[in-house]
């Protein structure tokens, strides 16, 4: 019988921004995409044109620059028992980040032709929790009275997808608008998770004297992966013009792997001095440890093939438009996404058991389909509200990785997150100024655990974890976050029509 619990939680550091990594639909370009929430494939895009459909580049009536950024951003996120019944991580975070760059050009020789080139932050997202658990209990079976449990838990996560492109677009016909953007990406991804359980008996069974006086147990489990991929890939759109209706396609191909670095990649996973909970006996002391770098680590960060269309609707007073965008992703079966051949004196004192993909990590993706909504409405000849919604539903959220063992995944809070936006738009001197917020928002409950510290054994044969309970699908996570933006476009050339 238990007679005291104490258990301490700390957070020094826990942060979840904006784009997940596991979401398609996370991002947030320049201001006159992200307040329609995206829907601008039929057309409206702004500068964002590059990306959503290269056609629309030809809307741009005169040349400009466009710096775009999201001013603050506000997050919030709370795990409900994340490391165990009642042990719950919970993070806000304030941010300023740039997230968008673009000149757009329109030749005065030649004006069916226009082009882009940009620089956008297509994800960027950043996790860090430092945890800790500190009780007493009766865990260890072999020895008296009760022992001291303690467990320190860290999470470290940084990715960032850089995009770099050029796109040009060109009138076929009064109605029919052809454009082809091409991006260099660079994915790169920082991922560091550990776990170190000790438990020794707080009333000394050893006999006194000598060097093993002192009797604990423990288990150990660490795992780092580090590498920048570099990748191509293309899109291609179209745009189909009527008097007061504009539809859009876009096709965007799977990404070609060009070159990696900054490759590394260990684990270690090691137990010590623990019993069988059912007899008594004890069970083997392990230790087993890789790690591999640069040549030796192969990487490839697989992309999908979607294929995005949209609409735009002018309403008959010229004032008012609607737009509408849909994208379906392609599934992407489990694979190996970063893989090391192991060393041979990879395991130590484990009887002769066989390890393999010990330093593979892998991912995959459900087909995902997402939809946008917008609306626009001049209220001015100078000033434009703007409002939008969309959804971002996780590709990864309960996927089945087959064979595959989940401890060869980087772990993440897989959840579907619906965007809402509102903001204005005004000309200043010949400028655009664009100003407004979007609210993200979402849920998901019963999920499996991260790992289960609240109700520990000394060896658990479902998990085959020494220290740890049983997961159970009880983990609800809760994620809110406020975006403000402010953005400016310096016009170049003819000047705007209103």
């Amino acid at each position: 019988m238990r007679i005291s619990i104490f258990i301490v939680l700390l957070l020094s550091l826990a942060t979840i921004v904006a784009g997940q990594t596991h979401n398609y639909w996370s991002r947030s370009f320049n201001e006159e995409s992200s307040l329609l929430s995206g829907a601008v494939v039929g057309g409206g895009a702004g500068p964002s044109a590059i990306y959503y459909n290269p056609a629309s580049i030809s809307e741009v009536i005169a040349s400009k620059f466009s710096l775009n950024a999201s001013l603050f951003s506000f997050n919030f996120i709370n795990i409900n028992n994340a490391l165990g019944e009642g042990i719950d991580l919970e993070s806000a975070i304030a941010k300023v980040e740039p997230r968008f760059i673009s000149y757009m050009l329109k030749p005065k020789k030649h004006q069916n032709w226009s082009f882009e080139v940009a620089f956008l932050n297509n994800e960027n997202e950043k996790t860090e929790i430092l945890a800790s658990v500190d009780q007493e209990n009766k865990v260890l079976t072999g020895t008296a009275g009760n022992d001291r449990y303690t467990a320190f838990y860290q999470y470290y996560s940084k990715f960032r997808d850089d995009w770099v492109g050029i796109g040009a677009s060109t009138r076929l016909s009064k109605k029919i608008i052809l454009g082809i953007s091409m991006f260099a990406s660079i994915k790169s991804l920082n991922y560091r998770n550990s776990l170190d359980i000790q438990a020794y008996p707080l009333k000394d069974t050893i006999p006194a004297g000598g060097k093993n006086a002192f009797y604990a147990a423990g288990y150990e489990d660490n795992k780092y992966l580090n590498f920048n991929d570099y990748r191509l890939l293309w899109k291609v759109g179209l745009i189909y013009k009527l008097e007061s209706l504009s539809l859009g396609i876009t096709v965007t191909t799977p990404s070609i792997g060009v070159y990696s670095d900054g490759k590394r990649v260990e684990r270690k996973e090691q137990q010590s001095n623990i019993n069988n909970p059912g007899t008594g006996l004890p069970l083997p002391d392990y230790l087993v440890t890789d790690y591999e770098e640069k040549s030796d680590v192969q990487v490839s960060f697989n992309t999908p093939f979607s294929v995005a269309a949209g609409m735009t609707y002018s309403f008959r007073d010229g004032k008012r438009f609607l737009y509408l965008s849909m994208e379906y992703f392609s599934g992407i079966n489990p694979y190996r996404m970063v893989q090391a051949e192991e060393s041979q004196y990879l395991a130590s004192a484990t009887g002769g058991q066989q390890f393999s993909d010990w330093l593979t990590y892998i991912s995959g993706a459900k087909p995902i389909f997402n939809v946008a909504v917008g609306y626009s409405w001049t209220l001015s000849e100078k000033l434009l509200l703007k409002a939008g919604f969309r959804t971002d539903f996780n590709y990864q959220k309960n996927l089945d990785f087959g064979g595959f063992t989940e401890n060869t995944k980087v772990q993440k809070a897989n959840l579907d997150l619906y965007y809402l936006t509102c903001g204005l738009s005004w000309e200043f001197f010949g400028q655009d100024i664009i100003t407004g917020f979007q609210y993200c928002f979402g849920r998901t409950a019963h999920q499996k655990q991260f790992v289960n510290l609240s109700d520990p054994v000394e060896y658990n044969f479902t998990e085959e974890k020494a220290l740890q309970g049983t997961r159970v699908d009880d983990m609800t996570i809760l994620y809110n976050s406020v975006i403000i933006y402010l953005g400016f476009s310096l016009n170049f050339g003819e000047k705007k029509k209103p």
